[in-house]
């Protein structure tokens, strides 16, 4: 996973005590767990830790550009940097009632380099997704609106990202090399139909005219990486997201469209109704905005699934698949796998209309 040993209890705990933050002075970590996805290029760990006159509490550490390039390959120059700028700007304090984040996030640097230390809100993150719940999320994702409305120039920070629906067009001629391989593979050769084929390459091909019809909608602050495992409905109904390496200014809808695209993929139960969804979002950021943005939503929220989703499993999806990632993965995996990719594909082409 990573280019060096990942940090130990006595490591993260020098960190710690070197800088004074919310664990409070004298902090003794207990145990130090990686929890680290292998997709990104940062170390998560979950540490235990207890301080003099507080009982143990769990924190999440979080080290970015610690680990290898993987197959996603970002292009992205600013992504190990950019959650720690997050975390301390304005901006997690000016997020409205109903969002939140983890709570006593602190920067650190400990030898050169950025930790992002928080409370640790796995439980929250842990929950099953539910269609019911996932209508709530729509409500809410629409509430990262106000920040921006409320106080426009914050959207000019240069550190947020700009053309997050086009962090994956990289992919997108390993995305046509992969499609036109499968008829080689007798494992992949049924994914699609020969018509299916040809309307995802015309999708690849779009990516250009995609990205700029999407500069041209109204725009909001977006998470940029709003999927189910980095959300999570909290007791009082409060939309909890963590890894804002990706946070940055996007056409509004489609931090909705990264969530469905992947609802089923990271876990979520049950078919979504993304009409009922996407009317729910754009109802709600209709409101907030003072005016009629529901068609402008639908646009953002099409152009997810036609970018950001179609690029992520043509290219570094398929290619995993074609290079035997998964070989020696149980069958039913595997068929995760291959079921996310058509599923996911199939439903971006339902959108191709409206982007």
């Amino acid at each position: 996973m990573t280019d060096h040993a990942l940090p130990d209890a006595e490591t993260v705990q020098a960190a710690l005590t070197s800088h004074p933050g919310p664990w409070g002075p004298g902090v003794r970590v207990l145990s130090v767990r990686d929890l680290s996805s292998g997709l990104g290029q940062a170390v998560v760990l979950r540490v235990s830790l207890t301080a003099p006159g507080r009982g143990a509490s769990l924190w999440i550490v979080k080290i970015p550009g610690w680990g290898r390039q993987t197959l996603l390959d970002s292009r992205d120059s600013g992504l190990d940097a950019r959650e720690g700028r997050f975390v301390g700007s304005v901006l997690p304090g000016l997020l409205p009632r109903g969002l939140t984040t983890p709570p006593d996030a602190t920067v650190l640097r400990h030898h050169g380099r950025p930790w992002i230390v928080m409370r640790d809100v796995g439980a929250v993150l842990q929950q099953t997704w539910t269609p019911e719940a996932a209508l709530v999320a729509a409500r809410r994702t629409a509430l990262l609106y106000v920040p921006g409305a409320s106080r426009p120039g914050l959207l000019d920070a240069p550190w947020l990202e700009r053309e997050g629906y086009a962090a994956y067009a990289h992919h997108v001629d390993a995305g046509h090399e992969n499609l036109d391989a499968l008829g080689h593979d007798p494992l992949l050769r049924t994914l699609f139909t020969a018509d299916q084929v040809t309307a995802l390459h015309a999708c690849l091909d779009a990516a250009e005219s995609l990205a700029a019809r999407a500069k041209g909608l109204p725009v909001t602050l977006v998470h940029g990486d709003l999927t189910p495992r980095n959300a999570g409905l909290d007791r009082g109904g409060d939309l909890v997201l963590i890894d804002w390496e990706h946070v940055g200014v996007g056409p509004v809808g489609f931090d909705l469209g990264t969530f469905v695209s992947l609802y089923r993929a990271f876990g979520g139960l049950g078919e979504l109704d993304e009409p009922a969804l996407l009317e729910a979002y754009g109802s709600a950021l209709s409101d907030l905005a003072g005016t009629d943005l529901r068609a402008a939503a639908a646009l953002g929220f099409a152009s997810a699934h036609l970018t950001w989703g179609l690029h992520l499993r043509l290219g570094p999806g398929l290619t995993a698949l074609r290079q035997g990632l998964y070989r020696d993965a149980p069958p039913a995996q595997r068929a995760v796998q291959l079921h996310d990719i058509r599923s996911g594909c199939l439903r971006a082409l339902s959108w191709a209309a409206a982007g």
